[in-house]
């Protein structure tokens, strides 16, 4: 782990007790965690026309160090909030486009990019929740939620495999280092959830299940070799979503938590815009010419704070 990353996750774990000075000010109730963790972040770009398959870019990076910051306050008796911040860097990213340009049920060309880079990650989660059901050991909630992700990967070099004269008759590599394609992924989701915790000793084990749309991808791809950028709008989507976390408490007022969390945005169509970024000819539109999918699956650990 580089230094920036472990200092980066001292901090966030240390300014868990360093907020019990202002207990005060924060008032009864109030917990703040932070954690470190990696995940696996997915995306699939289509295009269409018609509802014929054209192209398909399947964007993957594994590993990615994700550093999370979370606030906690219960409102009343009943009520809770929760807002956290995870933010991603690193991991082992890699792309693989293909187009059906001869034969639609063979790709006629395809093109493998190892040296994909996450340039950037980060989603933002609201939620709150009310208590139907509490006993000595026990609780259930039901609430909604609000969670808006930004992700962006560039691909360099590669391999291709062309049909250019016949049929996957081109075979050749990029030059190491040429960006090739850029795709930026911006998902708002909106959802409801049920969730419940059972504590046994000093552990307390929780779990919960998210469901609702996403209230369209918007992404941009860049072709860079060709001067083109695509704006893609998806339509909505339904979105699924799980995670369980373990907590041991060390303290009454400090914990360490291990979580484990899974999210998806299903399939959907969208328009696409056609920018020549050179400002050579004029944009073009295609309705239900794009479509998109989103998954993340994580697992972190890190310190809880309760003050």
């Amino acid at each position: 782990m580089s230094i920036f990353r472990t200092g980066l996750l001292a901090g966030a774990l240390a300014a868990c007790p360093a907020l019990a000075f202002a207990e005060d000010a924060l008032g009864p109730d109030f917990s703040i965690y932070g954690g470190y963790g990696l995940a696996n972040i997915k995306a699939d770009e289509l295009v269409y026309y018609g509802r014929s398959k054209l192209s398909e870019l399947n964007w993957e990076s594994k590993w990615v160090s994700i550093f999370t910051l979370g606030l906690e306050a219960e409102l009343d008796k009943d009520w809770t909030i929760r807002g956290d911040l995870d933010i991603g860097t690193g991991g082992d990213g890699h792309m693989v486009d293909y187009d059906w340009l001869v034969v639609p049920d063979e790709w006629s060309d395809r093109s493998i990019h190892p040296d994909t880079r996450l340039d950037h990650y980060f989603s933002a989660n609201i939620q709150i929740d009310r208590e139907v059901f509490k006993d000595d050991a026990s609780a259930v909630s039901i609430g909604a939620g609000f969670t808006y992700s930004d992700v962006k990967w560039t691909a360099y070099g590669g391999s291709y495999i062309y049909s250019y004269n016949g049929f996957r008759d081109d075979v050749g590599n990029f030059p190491d280092g040429e960006k090739g394609i850029s795709y930026q992924q911006k998902v708002p989701v909106g959802y409801l959830a049920v969730s419940g915790e059972h504590k046994v000793g000093q552990f307390t084990f929780s779990g919960g299940l998210r469901g609702g749309v996403s209230f369209g991808i918007e992404d941009i791809d860049d072709h860079w070799a060709r001067d083109l950028r695509f704006y893609d709008s998806m339509d909505m989507a339904p979105m699924l979503g799980a995670s369980i976390t373990a907590n041991y408490a060390l303290t009454q007022s400090a914990s360490l938590y291990l979580t484990g969390s899974w999210d998806k945005v299903f399939h959907s169509y969208g328009d696409v815009k056609i920018v020549d970024t050179t400002g050579g000819s004029a944009d073009l539109y295609f309705e239900d010419g794009a479509g998109a999918t989103f998954e993340t699956i994580s697992i972190s650990f890190g310190l809880k704070g309760t003050f």
